[in-house]
């Protein structure tokens, strides 16, 4: 089996072939598939990542989720230490220039974790299994850790692989959502 750090150059060759133009069309077809699923179209409090360029882009998904009256909240770097929490969105509210040029909310709006019915996230490559290699930061892994509600990643097709490397302390994903297709890691018969 390769690597993280093989599978992350691999992914990274591998979307630098796409063009902005492809992105967006991915991206696209991805966040409609992924309004599809029941848990998420049925959910009131959802979290969601603020997507880097080479990403599926999320940020349109998150303002129509605010303005039909979800709650969303997203990673947003700690005031008081380091590392991540989670933070709700809302209507108009300011956003300030994160870590790595991600934008993210200027004001703190602390999240219960017990509060959110469904966290959509990033990540590098993922598996049918539900594996997810992320970044390399673990910083997805720790504000996942609290919430209980289903995880789901949301990435291009070509970054599902067979098998990604797992060690303890990578959380898994229960769906998985692509630009052409959805997955339930518990059976992937199921009807999302």
């Amino acid at each position: 089996m390769k690597t993280k750090d093989d599978i992350r150059h691999d992914i990274r060759v591998q979307r630098a072939k796409l063009t902005l133009e492809a992105i967006a069309t991915k991206s696209r077809a991805a966040i409609e598939r992924l309004e599809g699923v029941d848990l998420v179209h049925h959910s009131k409090a959802i979290a969601c990542y603020l997507s880097k360029p080479f990403e599926v882009q999320t940020q349109r998904f998150i303002e129509q989720c605010v303005s039909r009256g979800k709650r969303v909240c997203v990673p947003r770097r700690r005031d008081d230490a380091q590392g991540y929490a989670w933070s709700w969105v809302t209507p108009r509210g300011a956003w300030r220039d994160g870590p790595w040029h991600i934008a993210e909310p200027a004001l703190y709006q602390p999240v219960d974790p017990a509060q959110i019915e469904v966290a959509i996230v990033p990540a590098v490559a993922v598996d049918r299994q539900g594996n997810r290699l992320g970044h390399g930061g673990g910083n997805f892994d720790r504000l996942l850790q609290n919430v209980d509600g289903p995880h789901l990643a949301l990435v291009f097709d070509f970054q599902v692989l067979d098998a990604v490397p797992v060690e303890s302390h990578d959380v898994p994903v229960q769906w998985i959502v692509t630009d052409t297709d959805t997955y339930s890691v518990q059976a992937v018969s199921d009807n999302p």
